[in-house]
């Protein structure tokens, strides 16, 4: 049956000069609308700083610079994701390109007939005395939830052509990572243990921002909140009226990706081949390739470590580098136009989703536990050092947002094209793009932390760009004193600013090297560091203790 559940599926040419979109606020106090995989400038990104008022219209305004992909949009209120995430605010976006994208025609592209979203959720709900469904059970802590969910329906059924469908999947949910595949066997809710269930082969397309290198076979795929995977299924090999399960399996989803108690395995919604339902360009058969694929270009202009830190317990926080998200405070300053490595270290004993705004990330090392599934969908963990181009699966392609298994080591590369923020101190502080696990309950409490995109490092005149300066300061964290490294060292002047962008202090510098500069006087806490030569700039957090 139709829903009203949720936002509606947009579609969007990436050739359109720019897109508009005023939002009116008639839901709640205060909410935002991220475009989650779009490479956007700070303010339309619609993350925790662009907050919509209630009967408020925000407008985000912009154009497409990214590839043909599937991507999504929800709220990204601070604190309050999990929970207006959960009530609804969320949905897809396509991006196409039918005139100029050699691959449109190949696959299947005609939206509700062989190209279907899925969004796929896990829901809780508040029931009446007799059984009825109030309402959706929210709040800031709404469970995994024990109810299947796709496209704002509870065990839904879709007719299909006799044909290949496209089937873009979008974990919509807030917590629940599935186990998700295509199988002939009707497997019923709270099922324990089935080793005879058999999941069907899908082609894999399309990864998180843009076609994969060719068509890879899969069955069952380990599928993260805020991850969006594009199948194509042949149906054509079926008989009329033959029915199919898109099922979550939980019996067989490893331990480290498990969250909360109750749980559900089974199918979520029914797809029915229909030999009535013909598609205008019936696709019976997929390219042997679809789009080179290689590393983004560039040498490595910096690397950064990040470390994802488990809660001790309930109500514990969650927290990137041991630092909680703060609103006025950036913990990275990025250049742009570079190339970056970033290595995600994932500690605790939890499956985490990396996600990162405005790029697309290239995995290439992941050394410790990844799943290869087989065909009876088990997701068996395999530990090992891989390496591009010698990756499982799941790691290729362009992508936003990874799942890191536990004690696993992630790194990646990517390119911070684009729409840089002016360098202002007094502005710089809402120019935030947030990088985060895609859980929300750990989003919200406080596995998120902010970086801004710049130009200011990059001196300018009418004859030459000069190439970047680097200058870092150690020891960061630091007590009493800092000192200096890097190429850039020429005399200049040091500011420190607090996280509101008020100025602490100022001193001139004749020289860097062998410089030791004071610090014990300054508040404790987070500071901006701030060293101006000329038209260069060069700023960086420091954390004083």
């Amino acid at each position: 049956g139709a829903s009203t559940y949720g936002g509606p599926t947009i579609i969007v040419d990436r050739t359109d000069e720019f897109i508009d979109f005023p939002i009116t606020n008639r839901a709640a106090p205060q909410t935002t609308v991220h475009w989650h995989a779009l490479n956007l400038p700070a303010e339309a990104d619609g993350g925790p700083h662009q907050r919509i008022n209630q009967d408020q219209t925000w407008h985000s305004v912009f154009s497409i610079v990214d590839e043909v992909q599937t991507a999504w949009y929800h709220s990204h209120l601070m604190d309050l994701t999990t929970d207006q995430v959960t009530r609804g605010m969320a949905g897809m976006m396509y991006v196409q390109d039918p005139d100029n994208d050699p691959l449109h025609d190949l696959i299947p592209n005609e939206y509700g007939v062989n190209d279907i979203p899925l969004n796929v959720q896990a829901k809780n709900f508040n029931f009446d005395d007799d059984n009825n469904v109030i309402s959706i059970k929210a709040g800031d802590k709404p469970g995994p939830g024990e109810w299947g969910m796709v496209n704002g329906v509870v065990a839904g059924v879709l007719h299909v052509p006799h044909s290949m469908v496209r089937l873009r999947m979008l974990n919509g949910a807030t917590i629940k990572i599935f186990n998700i595949g295509i199988t002939k066997d009707l497997l019923y809710e709270h099922t324990t243990s089935n080793d005879s269930i058999h999941f069907e082969t899908m082609q894999m397309v399309v990864t998180g921002g843009g076609y994969l290198d060719y068509p890879r076979p899969t069955r069952n795929n380990l599928l993260s909140p805020g991850d969006r995977r594009e199948f194509v299924m042949d149906f054509g090999q079926y008989n009329h009226g033959d029915t199919l399960y898109l099922t979550h399996f939980q019996n067989k989803l490893p331990e480290d990706a498990k969250y909360g108690k109750k749980w559900f395995s089974s199918a979520m919604m029914a797809l029915v081949v229909d030999t009535t339902i013909q598609p205008e360009n019936p696709i019976t058969s997929l390219p042997a390739t679809l789009k080179e694929y290689e590393l983004a270009p560039g040498e490595i202009f910096k690397t950064r470590t990040k470390n994802l830190l488990g809660a001790g317990g309930s109500g514990q926080l969650w927290t990137i580098n041991g630092t909680p998200m703060v609103m006025n405070v950036i913990n990275d300053t990025v250049l742009v136009n570079t190339k970056e490595e970033w290595i995600i270290n994932n500690t605790p004993a939890h499956a985490h989703p990396w996600h990162i705004h405005k790029v697309q990330f290239q995995v290439t090392e992941y050394i410790g536990i990844i799943g290869i599934p087989d065909d009876k969908g088990g997701y068996n963990n395999v530990p090992g050092v891989y390496t591009y181009p010698d990756l499982p699966d799941e790691l290729m392609g362009w992508k936003d947002v990874q799942l890191v298994r536990e004690a696993a080591d992630m790194t990646y590369v990517a390119r911070f094209d684009h729409f840089p923020s002016p360098y202002d101190m007094d502005s710089l502080f809402t120019h935030g793009f947030m990088y985060h696990c895609h859980i929300l309950t750990h989003e919200d409490n406080s596995m998120m932390n902010q970086f801004v995109v710049v130009d200011s490092l990059v001196s300018t005149n009418t004859s030459e760009v000069e190439q970047p300066k680097s200058l870092t300061f150690y020891p960061n964290p630091a007590h009493d004193a800092i000192s200096f490294k890097g190429d850039f060292l020429e005399a200049g002047v040091l500011r420190f600013y607090d996280v509101n962008g008020k100025i602490l202090e100022e001193r001139d510098m004749q020289e860097l090297p062998g410089s030791t500069v004071p610090v014990d006087h300054l508040p404790r806490g987070i500071v901006v560091v701030e060293y101006v030569s000329g038209n260069v700039r060069c700023v960086e957090k420091l954390l004083l203790q």
